[in-house]
């Protein structure tokens, strides 16, 4: 057989099969020259992911000898041939995340290998914002971990968060950004930038940035100042129920519709809101207050069966006159699913008492029930 033919047909080597030789320089002759051409070979083939099974626990043998006992732009090497490999061991991965920079930044920004709470201690153990840059880089970041690296208060690594789309900053940690960094033109930038700020974080962007950038804020969200106010409402009004929610106590309920009352947020669509929701004791102290009265007092007149008590209450709080036929018939609808025993927040709530105000409101004309029944499922989202 010609030697060309015989050479073409020869098994091709695995990326890992080493000589005799090359284990031997491995091993005995670690010049810089000799270790920069294994890593290549080996880590190369390693990160490309085209080793054999068999070779793998080999590859892992090798990188340890390579991690324990070599030259810094050795083991920086490597770094970049498995920075993204998924194949790398965890205890490696771990080792050259805690490496010196050239080695462990790669690592820090791309490996998949490392989890959330690896970086919450790589971050906690270290005071160098390269290391802070490098993991707010990483195409996945989560709000944990935005959190600890904002509490680092680096208006370079501020910046790099907001200008990462994959990093999922929470609404706590853009405040926080707008509250240190308002004059940071390169920050305020990136956030402006940022797809799908919510309403509350422009607005505070608005009140805290230069003319210039607030102008261009309100151009690119091509956004009235009522939708935004609206949607700011939406958001307080959200918060205002998550509150009402915890409070129970009489005195809580008191102390939190007065301080409502007092900055203008006692607005009727809480109260129906809350009423929704079935927190009698929040919608009684509302229209106790809005209408002078002690609440023992409202609360008997809200819940006479008469309905004439109900009635004269609702028009002193000075609620809208229109809504008054769908309000009584949500409050008795609320009143009943609760004798019932079905509790708000249940998979089925939501359901029932619409399906309940629909029966109660048979034969009648009910000015602006269907409004009312928006609110209802409004409130559950």
């Amino acid at each position: 057989m010609p030697t060309e033919l015989r050479k073409n047909t020869a098994p091709l080597r695995s990326p890992l099969s080493l000589n005799e030789k090359e284990v031997m320089e491995l091993l005995d002759n670690k010049t810089p020259a000799v270790l920069a051409d294994l890593t290549d070979k080996i880590a190369g083939a390693y990160g490309n992911q085209s080793l054999k099974p068999s070779d793998t626990a080999a590859s892992e043998q090798i990188f340890r000898l390579l991690m324990r006992d070599t030259e810094v732009r050795v083991r920086a090497m490597l770094a970049q041939h498995v920075k993204q490999s998924t194949q790398l061991p965890h205890d490696l991965a771990l080792s050259m995340a805690r490496d010196v920079e050239q080695v462990a930044l790669p690592i820090l920004e791309h490996s998949q290998v490392l989890d959330d709470q690896d970086l919450l201690e790589l971050i906690q153990r270290t005071k160098d914002v390269s290391r802070y840059l490098a993991i707010s880089k990483r195409e996945r970041v989560s709000p944990a971990i935005c959190d600890s690296l904002l509490a680092k208060n680096s208006e370079e690594v501020a910046s790099s968060l907001v200008t990462n789309n994959g990093a999922d900053i929470s609404g706590e940690g853009l405040s926080k950004i707008v509250e240190l960094y308002p004059r940071s033109e390169q920050v305020m930038q990136a956030l402006s930038n940022r797809p799908h700020v919510p309403a509350a974080i422009i607005e505070k962007m608005m009140d805290k940035v230069s003319a210039t950038l607030a102008e261009k804020l309100k151009s690119k969200y091509a956004t009235s100042s009522k939708a935004i106010d609206a949607e700011i409402d939406a958001t307080h009004e959200s918060e205002t129920l998550k509150l009402v929610e915890i409070t129970h106590e009489q005195e809580d309920v008191s102390n939190l519709v007065s301080q409502m009352q007092a900055t203008g947020r006692l607005t009727p669509s809480i109260i129906l809101s809350a009423l929704c929701r079935g927190h009698f004791c929040f919608f009684e102290t509302s229209l106790a207050r809005l209408s002078g009265i002690p609440v023992s007092s409202a609360r008997s007149l809200i819940h006479d069966r008469g309905q004439l008590g109900f009635r004269a209450i609702y028009n002193k709080s000075g609620l809208d006159e229109a809504m008054f036929p769908g309000v009584r018939i949500l409050l008795s609808a609320v009143r009943d699913l609760d004798v019932q025993g079905e509790k708000p927040g249940s998979a089925d709530y939501v359901d029932h008492l619409v399906q309940h105000i629909h029966e109660l409101a048979e034969g009648e004309r009910v000015n602006k029930l269907s409004e009312l029944i928006a609110l209802v499922r409004q409130t559950a989202q």
